[in-house]
């Protein structure tokens, strides 16, 4: 295993909203700090204008000349519209998806695109306050709703999700997020069945199972052969801050240990959202995980 850069690096260095400049300097700046993987990420609708063919170019030649790796896409915008039941919206949401598959493919150096799942947007009644664009933190559904119309319908939606990378030879990899269709690791492998491909997976973020209160060795145990990204940030189990792990209360030895326990040989991606000295902070955090991974051996 080593460690890698999640989208939120950039997010830590310039906001939530990103473009081409800030992509092109934050791989500098991962280069200088040594790391060797750093995901990009459509975060939201505006960050569309970013990916023209010329810069996505510019990008893969960047990325390939400073030998940083990117292998996964991470498709955050188009999250809630994929989760309502309003057809019109579903279908705006599925057309930022392929914009999304189409950008992954374009780049060329990603097997996979990654997809935070969503909250319906007519069950949402408030957000966390956590980071910008955190999750819902109270979702109720309307009295023409029912559960079942909502997750079949995602299921059909995730369904069109995934034909649409593998028509590109990408996989689809999507991320539980608390108070959406697909909160946690048992609901994933509910979607995981129904949707019954190799090329479908799980990306775990420890920040978002540990607010859950999920047990982060026993969740991973449950998703063995279909975890296909990890995220490592840390919290309280209380609040979804997004810390540098070791500042929260998840025990990172037992983390990794069973990670190797199962197989993983992927990236430990970094997503430190609350901090002051990004540059200083993912620093420290690289040596602090790479040591554990050395002890754990």
């Amino acid at each position: 295993m080593k460690v890698g850069l999640n989208p939120g690096f950039l997010f830590s260095l310039y906001g939530d909203k990103v473009f081409f400049n800030e992509m092109i300097e934050g791989a500098n700046i991962a280069s200088e700090l040594g790391f060797d993987s750093l995901r990009l990420e459509v975060y939201c609708d505006e960050e569309y204008e970013a990916f023209t063919k010329e810069n996505i170019k510019a990008l893969r030649e960047h990325y390939q000349k400073l030998n940083i790796l990117s292998d996964y896409f991470v498709a955050c915008a188009p999250r809630n519209k994929l989760a309502t039941i309003d057809e019109a919206r579903r279908k705006e949401g599925l057309r930022d998806f392929e914009r999304n598959a189409e950008i992954a493919a374009e780049f060329g150096l990603c097997d996979t695109v990654s997809l935070v799942c969503g909250a319906p947007e007519e069950a949402v009644v408030s957000y966390l306050d956590t980071y910008p664009g955190a999750p819902p933190s109270m979702i109720v559904l309307p009295s023409h709703l029912t559960w079942a119309q909502v997750w079949d319908t995602y299921v059909e939606t995730i369904s069109k999700c995934l034909e649409m990378c593998q028509k590109r030879g990408l996989r689809l990899a999507i991320e539980p997020l608390p108070m959406t269709v697909m909160n946690n690791t048992d609901s994933y492998l509910r979607l995981a069945a129904a949707i019954n491909s190799k090329d479908f997976g799980i990306v775990m973020d420890s920040s978002h199972l540990h607010y859950q209160r999920e047990s982060l060795p026993i969740s991973i145990e449950k998703v063995k052969g279909q975890l296909m990204s990890f995220c490592v940030c840390d919290n309280n189990g209380v609040e979804d801050y997004h810390l540098s792990p070791g500042k929260g209360t998840i025990n990172w030895t037992e983390v990794v240990h069973t990670l190797k326990k199962i197989g993983f040989d992927g990236t430990l991606d970094l997503e430190i959202n609350v901090t002051d000295d990004p540059r200083k902070e993912y620093a420290e955090a690289k040596i602090y995980l790479e040591k554990i991974i050395a002890e754990v051996g």
